[in-house]
């Protein structure tokens, strides 16, 4: 039942697209019932009575029900699709707008080919089912209510048989049912594992190579395939011992119209050509009590991809908050915010107290460890405080709406993820920008350069994640991207670290020309990427040890001074280890 429900939602919105379906299909079928009909009267009428001149008339209606026919049976296939085609894309746009909603946590603990497996896989079979084989089912049992009349009306004895038939089809049906349904989740499921191994493989291509673990992947795909390939032969024996139960079914109706139609022609109470129609309408009786058995077990297969995807879209999502953000952010203060990361126990911070001045550009440094990329990650609202709240102009995230707050800021990673597209899709992500102003963010992120010295300029393709480009290189390009967008803050979670130190002072000098007045926030190890903000935050276990410019905690004996007496014994630039 919760499985029709949800899948009630997407057949509202196709519901006059599926009745139109239906009527095409249900004519169709009516139409050939005409033309097999029609063969009594010629037989009867014009062979056996030698009325002559009745031949063009049922020529005529022959004709006109076979075009009828022909015309349905290519436009009732046609609207199918349509449907199956707006379901899926509905289906799968609901799909990906939960997905953007599933915790980070939930997230990390499935693997990436998991979820596209649902929409190339599930969902497909989903819609098919919703949009093809639904209104099928619906024309299959509106052809048997007809057969079934037109068999009665002819001999009552034969309909009865069939019906007696059809009890033990609705048993076949009431008993394969459950078995199908768990062995299509079982198919699935391993299909799923070989699919998302295979994605894997794929793109650990290098390590393989590098690591000389060829025949330790072999071996991998091969256990994931004879799972799968197991699974598959369980439901195929299902399939042939559903088969074997039913094929019997369908020879004894044949048999019994064929035996007791002739008995009846032989009395003189049935006319040839009624013989004749009768056998023919017998054997579609048959097949439409088939044709209802496979519906329901296409049905039992195809609720268990239903149940995946509806596990998904009904499971732990983000809060979106209602509160719609509209003026600018004036505050932004972590209150007593406690967290530990899923699964561990530790608190990575322990009741952090920090108001983050706006306007002005700040830093997180301190040991690894101590809290000042999961500052970034709650910011981001990626995970949620375990206690305590980061309040947003005074009223906490969780209120304002999820959207609203993450249009205001803009992040880039250490590893920052580009598409296989070209530089200037990456640059813009949709979004419409001029080209005087692309090209002066790149100008700043010290990326303009390069991509100008490349034959395609900004129209080169980069291939997947970036892979033709250097890690600098993506950081640098990603800095741009997130300048383009000129969000109120911006954070910079270790987003130089791939850049040597003079390309990194440049672009220092111009993201701080860009951004003035306007809040940035930078996390990284480096002393000469943090030395110049305004002020800032050392963590030490979860909490702010200290605060203040650079030279203001140079001249405090503490834990920054330390830090920094540590690096110049080193003779290394990297402030923390």
């Amino acid at each position: 039942m919760r499985n029709f429900k949800f899948l009630k939602t997407y057949l509202l919105p196709v519901k006059w697209l599926m009745l139109l379906a239906v009527v095409l299909m249900t004519v169709e079928s009516l139409s050939y019932f005409a033309i097999i009909g029609l063969q009594q009267r010629l037989i009867d009428d014009v062979l056996w009575a030698g009325k002559y001149e009745l031949a063009w008339q049922i020529v005529i209606q022959f004709a006109t029900a076979f075009v009828i026919h022909a015309l349905l049976f290519t436009f009732g296939p046609h609207t199918m699709h349509i449907t199956v085609a707006r379901i899926q894309r509905q289906l799968t746009g609901s799909f990906m707008g939960y997905l953007y909603k599933i915790p980070t946590a939930v997230l990390q603990k499935e693997r990436t080919a998991t979820f596209v497996h649902y929409i190339s896989n599930d969902i497909e079979r989903i819609s098919d089912l919703a949009g093809n084989q639904m209104p099928r089912g619906i024309q299959q049992v509106v052809s048997t209510i007809v057969l079934m009349v037109i068999v009665g009306m002819a001999s009552p004895f034969i309909l009865l048989g069939s019906a007696l038939f059809s009890v033990l089809y609705i048993y076949l049906g009431r008993y394969f049912s459950g078995r199908m349904k768990a062995a299509a989740r079982e198919v699935q499921e391993t299909k799923s594992q070989l699919l998302v191994h295979i994605e894997e493989g794929i793109s650990s291509t290098r390590e393989v190579l590098a690591y000389h673990r060829l025949r330790w992947e072999e071996k991998l795909y091969q256990t994931f395939f004879q799972n799968y390939y197991n699974k598959v032969m369980q439901e195929g024996k299902l399939e042939n011992v559903k088969m074997i139960a039913s094929e019997p079914l369908n020879w004894g109706v044949r048999l019994l119209i064929l035996g007791y139609g002739g008995y009846l022609v032989l009395q003189g109470q049935l006319s040839v050509g009624m013989f004749v129609i009768i056998v023919q309408f017998g054997s579609l009786l048959v097949q439409s009590y088939q044709g209802i058995f496979n519906f329901a077990m296409q049905m039992s297969g195809s609720s268990a991809s239903i149940e995946r995807v509806r596990k998904v879209m009904e499971g732990e999502h983000w809060e979106e908050g209602t509160r719609e953000l509209g003026e600018p952010i004036q505050q932004l203060q972590l209150a007593n915010v406690s967290f530990c990361y899923p699964g561990h126990d530790r608190l990575v911070l322990d009741q952090l107290q920090l108001a983050v001045p706006i306007g002005k550009k700040i830093a997180f440094v301190g040991r690894s460890g101590g809290g000042k990329s999961t500052i970034t990650q709650l910011l981001i609202r990626f995970f949620e405080p375990v206690s305590g709240h980061i309040a947003v102009n005074g009223t906490p995230l969780q209120q304002w709406r999820r959207s609203d707050w993450m249009a205001r800021i803009g992040i880039v990673f250490q590893e920052p993820y580009l598409f296989p597209d070209t530089i200037r899709s990456n640059l813009l992500l949709g979004k419409n920008a001029p080209a005087e102003q692309v090209e002066h963010c790149c100008r700043a992120a010290q990326i303009h350069d390069y991509i100008m010295s490349l034959p395609e300029q900004y129209e080169t393709v980069i291939g997947d994640r970036g892979i033709t480009l250097s890690g600098g290189q993506r950081q640098r390009l990603a800095i741009a991207r997130a300048l383009i967008r000129d969000p109120e803050i911006l954070i910079l979670d270790e987003a130089t670290s791939a850049l040597d130190l003079t390309t990194e002072r440049h672009l220092q000098q111009a993201v701080d020309q860009m951004r003035a007045g306007k809040t940035t926030i930078i996390v990284a190890h480096r002393l000469s990427t943090v030395r110049n903000a305004d002020i800032l935050f050392v963590m030490e276990q979860g909490k702010v040890a200290e605060q203040g410019s650079h030279e203001q905690l140079i001249a405090h004996d503490g834990v920054y001074r330390q830090l920094v007496q540590d690096q110049e014994r080193t003779g290394s630039d990297v402030l923390v280890s």
